[in-house]
Parts: structure tokens; sequence; C-alpha cells
């Protein structure tokens, strides 16, 4: 077996892959990720050897809207058209579509960072996360993302109305197959967060789609 001390640690199976500054990294690289993304394996062949390692992990990428990072500010970006494009191009549709949230942030307001007002403390949202994994294990996984695709009718049920809203969006061309199938997991984690019971609603997946809407606006930065 094929294997190195951090695969022998566990610190990249079940771990989580932080990439600040997506937009610099090689297209090529960030392709790469594709296929463990989707099947939770790396596959590794030499001329004697073959190997199979366990690699599903959570990826968090970060990146400014621009090279000089002043793009979400009007007449602030010192970046031509072409540029810009070429900066987000790096990033491709399909590696885009595994991703679950896709988020837009601008610079927080004076008054927030000065003053604003107080928070959701972290021990509250642990809380909340922790009673979401414990729903997620008595469906089999560790967490809603891991849901099988072939469960997701049961694990993740819908009422008319959110069924009906998903339908819309694969028929508009704004949702794939493989982003449908997200959408239903974050949205059953949205419910879980909620403690709505086992029905997921059209407003948890109207909520779970609109944590998508980041992938558009960097697909509309290309053309």
């Amino acid at each position: 077996m094929l294997r190195s001390r951090a695969w022998d640690n566990g610190l990249v199976h079940c771990g989580i892959l932080f990439l600040d500054e997506l937009g610099e990294f090689p297209a090529v690289v960030l392709d790469m990720l594709r296929q463990p993304l989707e099947e939770g394996a790396v596959h590794v062949a030499r001329a004697r050897a073959a190997a199979d390692l366990p690699a599903r992990f959570l990826l968090v990428g970060a990146m400014n809207p621009c090279r000089c990072g002043e793009g979400s500010l009007r007449g602030a970006c010192r970046c031509s058209d072409r540029a810009r494009a070429r900066y987000t191009r790096r990033l491709s549709g399909p590696l885009l579509d595994r991703f679950d949230l896709a988020i837009s942030l601008s610079r927080p307001d004076v008054e927030d960072l000065v003053g604003g007002p107080p928070a959701e403390s972290s021990a509250q949202v642990a809380e909340r996360v922790c009673f979401a994994r414990l729903e997620a294990a008595t469906k089999g996984a560790r967490c809603n993302s891991e849901l099988p695709m072939s469960s997701l009718e049961e694990t993740v049920p819908l009422t008319v109305e959110a069924a009906a809203l998903l339908e819309r969006r694969l028929r508009s061309g704004t949702l794939s197959a493989r982003g449908m199938h997200r959408v239903r997991r974050v949205a059953r984690t949205i419910a879980d967060l909620d403690r709505a019971g086992p029905l997921v609603r059209e407003r948890q997946v109207a909520e779970a789609l609109s944590l998508r809407e980041g992938h558009s606006a960097l697909l509309m930065q290309r053309t």
C-alpha cells in the first residue's frame, strides 16, 4: 500500500481541507479535487502497485473577487474585465457544482465592527450542530452530506411545494442533477438545525438554493 504519514495519522480522511486564495491555484490542480470530492477516495496507481486511499473531507475555499481584492467596492477595482474573467475561470463549472455553499461576502459596516448587536454565541451554535449530527447518525451517516443518493427519498422527504420548487429550478437549467441532490442534503441540515421534524419544506429548500447563488455570480464574471 502507498501511504504517507498524513494518511497513517488520519489527518486527511474525515478532515478539513482549507484552500485560501482559491483563485491563485492552477486550474488543473483544482480540477483534480473533483474525483475525491465525488467518490470520497483517491486512486493512486504506479508501475508496481495501486491503492485506493480514503479521502472524504470537507473542502473550504476562500478567494477575493479579483486579483487586486477590491472588486466588491464600486470604482475601487484596478482589474480589467478580461483580468477578472481570467481570475475566476480557474474554477471550472463542474468543480463549483461540488460546493454545497457558495456565498459572496461584503465588507462589514463600521457600526457592526465597533459595537453592533451581539451575535449568537459559539456555544449556542455548537448545540444546534450537535443536534443535527445526532439526527444524521439516526439515518446511518456521519453528517447529512454523506447521505447516499439512493436514500434521499426516505431521509429527505419533501413537501409538494418543496418538490415543485426544485423541479422549476431543474427545468430552468439553473440547477444540475448533482446540484439538486446537494440542495436536498443542505435543506435536510437546515431543517435539522431548525428542529423542524422529518419533513423538509419549501422555505428550507429555498434557503439551501440561496446558499448556492455564489456559483452564478462567479460564472457571470467570466462573460
